[in-house]
């Protein structure tokens, strides 16, 4: 009896352990500051900005954390301030990293890597073509993104935030390199945020697996897609869905041994919560799920457009 018992206790101690060490295996990845950078309030301890060639950069921190003085590298160079930074982008597109951190503070929470992107203006773009990648042509009635990422193999490993890299953003119009993309910074803080909420409902996930992130005018309209005004032309929205297994199709969220639009929906009714909470509210945007068929699995979209909008 005692045997028993003993041996009850011990699977109840690896039972609690194994549940300890899934719930501490998703880190948020933040700093112990905050920096503000065109009204979006960052404390991600990677993050990337997206400008044009020469253009003013102002990056602030956060009210609450100035009580201190702070540290920027930028060019090689150091500089100093309680409060801001700013200067000037690169007169070439380009990445240029930036490290912001407290001063005379140590540890790995102390300091903010900023990737800095210098895009290629939209200008640049040719008939319908930039540099030899096929854009196509934004409705003249809309507004145009005012540049291109670049994307290079150099880059395909770098991490724009803690849990998302470049080469997830790699569009689905062609797999050669370079491409050419827009991207939006208010887009990547909600993709780290709403995957910090999934995990904390109880779903692990390291990442999202992306369906579709960028679609040019031309590829939009080549895969039959009839809207002109699609957030995926604007840079700010994606499909996504969690591949724990690897195997490029969304996991069974809801466990009942079916890989169907069931699971989209719990990602659904998440981020249905994730758009409606306060301090998430100038990260609302559009929101649905999406069956499967028979190349991809189920998936939701998520968009950065302003407002709260399911269909």
């Amino acid at each position: 009896m005692k045997k028993l018992f003993y041996l009850s206790i011990a699977v109840l101690f690896i039972l609690i352990s194994s549940c300890s060490v899934g719930a501490e295996a998703f880190t948020e990845d933040h700093a112990d500051f905050s920096i503000v950078y065109d009204e979006l309030k960052i404390p991600l301890k990677t993050f990337s900005i997206f400008v044009l060639p020469r253009e003013e950069i102002e990056v602030k921190i956060a009210e609450e954390d100035r009580n201190q003085q702070y540290i920027i590298e930028l060019g090689g160079k150091k500089y100093e301030s309680g409060s801001s930074f700013s200067w000037k982008a690169h007169g070439k597109s380009g990445h240029y990293p930036v490290t912001i951190s407290r001063k005379n503070a140590s540890g790995k929470n102390s300091e903010i890597k900023l990737n800095v992107f210098v895009l290629h203006p939209y200008s640049e773009k040719e008939g319908e073509y930039i540099h030899g990648f096929k854009i196509g042509n934004y409705p003249a009635d809309s507004s145009k993104p005012k540049g291109f990422l670049k994307i290079e193999k150099s880059i395909l490993d770098l991490n724009l935030t803690p849990h998302f890299k470049v080469e997830q953003f790699l569009t689905n119009q062609s797999d050669q390199l370079p491409q050419f993309i827009v991207i939006q910074e208010p887009l990547l803080l909600k993709l780290e945020y709403f995957l910090a909420e999934v995990n904390k409902a109880g779903y692990s996930a390291e990442t999202f697996g992306i369906v579709s992130f960028y679609r040019s005018p031309y590829f939009n309209k080549k895969i039959g897609n009839g809207t002109h005004y699609s957030r995926h032309l604007f840079g700010d929205a994606v499909d996504i869905y969690i591949d724990n297994r690897g195997n490029e199709w969304m996991d069974d969220l809801n466990g009942d041994g079916k890989l169907d639009i069931k699971d989209a929906d719990v990602l659904f009714e998440i981020a249905k919560k994730f758009d409606q909470k306060e301090k998430y509210a100038a990260l609302q945007g559009g929101l649905s799920s999406y069956h499967a068929n028979g190349v991809r699995g189920s998936f939701i979209h998520i968009d950065t457009r302003g407002i709260h909008v399911t269909w």
